[in-house]
């Protein structure tokens, strides 16, 4: 079987930086396409001189080199979505592979989907039926889009099992895999285990807050801003922001000032922002990715999101849902920062998730008739 792979942010790198592997192991031949700008990965060799990279750091994650870098920037979904697919109409007609895989809910995933099925390739999608129930929102509309086209569906929740299910999905085109953000983390514990990231930044283990904001609904709305920005600056411990030039400029942009107590910096590699998160008292967040992560790693996790599609976080009390109001991440804040730890790993949140969705893909592809 010969794969093309879609990747593009870092998330998407997180998610299928574990699978790669497992995948060469099951003999299926996999090319990347990465959809965004080739000048924020930096090019891996292998120690000879004059010998092509043969492979990328994104953050600190590795991957093979990609068949194609695609540049197409940033912008909004709809001038994203429209680049991605003449993009991907080139590749797929010149390629013709056996498959395409799409991760998660972006919009270039949504492009490749859509240019796949017109071509008539199966659309594998990784992360499959996931569900927040709100179609305000422009992950969700993705995720169900992408689910209208795709041919195998690998969840990685019981729950988005049964949302597919429940929408017509044919059960065969279905598999629970789990969740490779989990098995990620899993992964790379052991790397973290004797690094104290936070001593670096002056900062004591369960003596901090992290945070993680990059959501439109959030940082486009001003109200909620300045409602998050407020309800961080009463935090009972100091807020730590990684990752926060696009939230550095959106509050320089509106005059909103930082307290004295929240502290942000630029971007940090994956093992450094892992192992930020597990020596933080709580996390606060509107990223999808990092409530798996937190999850994982036993941090209670407050969510800034007026829902969240990772329902298993929720109901196993290691994630709560909070409104953009600052007198409630206070309490919210407060309340996680002593909160015991005791939650379960969600089922088949594990490190045989990798090796779930190459049998998966081995047993054959069925293209939508």
């Amino acid at each position: 079987m010969r794969l093309i792979v879609v990747v593009g942010a870092r998330p998407h790198v997180v998610k299928i930086s574990p699978l790669l592997p497992e995948l060469k192991r099951a003999g299926i031949s996999v090319q990347l396409a990465f959809t965004g700008s080739r000048h924020v990965v930096r090019l891996q060799d292998d120690g000879v001189e004059g010998q092509p990279a043969r492979g990328i750091g994104f953050h600190g994650v590795q991957l093979p080199q990609p068949s194609w870098f695609l540049d197409i920037g940033t912008g909004g979904d709809s001038s994203t979505t429209g680049r991605a697919m003449v993009a991907f109409e080139e590749i797929f007609a010149a390629e013709h592979p056996d498959a395409v895989m799409v991760v998660g809910d972006a919009s270039a995933s949504l492009a490749a989907a859509i240019s796949a099925a017109e071509f008539g390739l199966p659309v594998v999608h990784l992360e499959a039926g996931l569900r927040c129930g709100d179609l305000q929102t422009p992950e969700e509309v993705n995720r169900v889009l992408i689910s209208r086209v795709a041919a195998i569906h690998l969840t990685p929740t019981e729950g988005a099992l049964e949302n597919l299910e429940d929408e017509g999905i044919e059960p065969e085109r279905i598999y629970f895999v789990g969740s490779t953000v989990a098995q990620s983390v899993l992964t790379h514990l052991q790397e973290i285990s004797g690094f104290s990231a936070c001593t670096e930044l002056g900062l004591v283990p369960k003596g901090y807050v992290l945070g993680c904001f990059h959501r439109a609904e959030n940082l486009a709305h001003a109200p909620s801003l300045r409602g998050i920005i407020g309800g961080l600056g009463r935090s009972p411990l100091p807020v730590l922001i990684p990752d926060s030039d696009g939230l550095a400029d959106t509050l320089a942009g509106r005059d909103i000032a930082v307290p004295p107590s929240v502290r942000l910096i630029g971007a940090v590699e994956y093992r450094m922002m892992l192992a930020l998160e597990r020596d933080a008292a709580a996390i606060i967040t509107d990223s999808s990715g990092v409530q798996v992560e937190a999850c994982m790693l036993r941090v209670p996790c407050v969510t800034v999101r007026g829902c969240s599609e990772l329902i298993p976080t929720l109901t196993s009390g290691a994630n709560h849902l909070v409104a953009p109001d600052g007198q409630l991440i206070e309490a919210a804040l407060s309340a996680a920062i002593v909160q015991t730890r005791t939650w379960a790993e969600p089922k088949r949140w594990d490190r045989a998730v990798s090796d779930r969705v190459a049998r998966a893909l081995k047993r054959g592809i069925t293209p939508l008739s």
